[in-house]
Formats: C-alpha cells, structure tokens, sequence
C-alpha cells in the first residue's frame, strides 16, 4: 500500500484557525502521512504560489479543504477583490478536476473543525462523505479514511446451497406409441 500525501487547503480565517490547521498537519505528519501545507514554505515558493499549489495539487493523493464559511466563499469566488486568492484559485482548480472526472474522485475530502460549518461545504464537494474533527473518534475516521481502511471487512462469500427443484411430467396421452 502506498503512503497517503495530503495537501491542505484552508483559509486564513484567523491565527487561532491557521494553528487549528497546522495541528491537524503535524498530527497526520506524525502518524505517518506526508502533508503539503504552505504554513511549511519560508517565504514564497520558488515557482510562486499558484504554481505551488497546481504542483502540490497533482503530487497529493488526498486533499482535505477545511470548510468554514470563509473558506466557502473564496472558494466560490465571492469574496472582495484582493483577499483569499489562494482558496479562489484552488477552488477552480478542484471544480475543474472534479468536473474533469465526471464527479467519480475521492481525492477532495471536505473536513470541518465544528459541524455548524457543514452548510459551507462547497457545492462540487457535497457528494463526499465529510469529516468532523471535533473529536479522537472524528480524527480516526478520517485517518481511516485516508488509508482507505474504514467500513466493514466484508465476510466470505461461502458457497451457494443449491436443493433440488421438484420436476414436472410430460403431457402424455393414453393413445402414445
């Protein structure tokens, strides 16, 4: 099984929010999941940012977009001009992928520090399943997640138990040969 590399997207709501995500980085980085934050670049990115982002994007396996009702603005492209161009930018690059893939992607896992925020999941994002890490049990279910290793092991199918079927006679008449 190959290791998970999350990029993080998220908004820049407040400094007690940035913490809140890069906490959620560290703790997926120390149980065993590369991230891509941009909290980790000093400065600007040699490349600059949009092509940062465009490269973390394709690199990762899974992208988890920390939705609030900031980062659901930005990402729909309604907030004022100058602010949030990262979340503006990564979400027309995740809406064009998803619409790329005809809608059929789990790579883009919405995930929600307090439920309040679920109706600023983005629309393009509601069909999968989100995450709510407002607890261990929260965190665990996406990390499972992650590592595809949630849900039920199916059990064996067994073999079928085939009995037999009562036949019917032919018509026959008295005056057969």
């Amino acid at each position: 099984m190959s290791v998970p590399t999350v990029f993080i997207s998220y908004s820049h709501d407040s400094d007690a929010h940035r913490e809140r995500v890069l906490g959620l980085s560290e703790r997926l980085r120390a149980d065993g999941i590369a991230t891509i934050l941009d909290r980790y670049v000093n400065g600007s990115p040699p490349e600059g940012w949009p092509r940062w982002m465009l490269n973390g994007l394709k690199a990762a396996t899974h992208v988890l977009c920390v939705c609030t009702e900031t980062y659901y603005r930005r990402f729909r492209g309604q907030e004022v001009p100058g602010q949030g161009k990262g979340v503006d930018w990564e979400g027309a690059v995740i809406t064009q992928a998803l619409y790329d893939e005809r809608s059929v992607s789990r790579k883009f896992v919405p995930v929600l520090f307090e439920r309040a925020d679920e109706p600023h999941v983005p629309e393009p994002l509601r069909a999968q399943t989100f995450y709510v890490l407002d607890s261990e049990a929260g965190y665990q279910a996406l990390y499972d997640a992650l590592l595809s290793q949630s849900g039920v092991e199916p059990g064996v199918v067994g073999a079928l138990k085939r009995k037999p079927r009562p036949t019917g006679q032919p018509l026959s008449f008295d005056d057969s040969p």
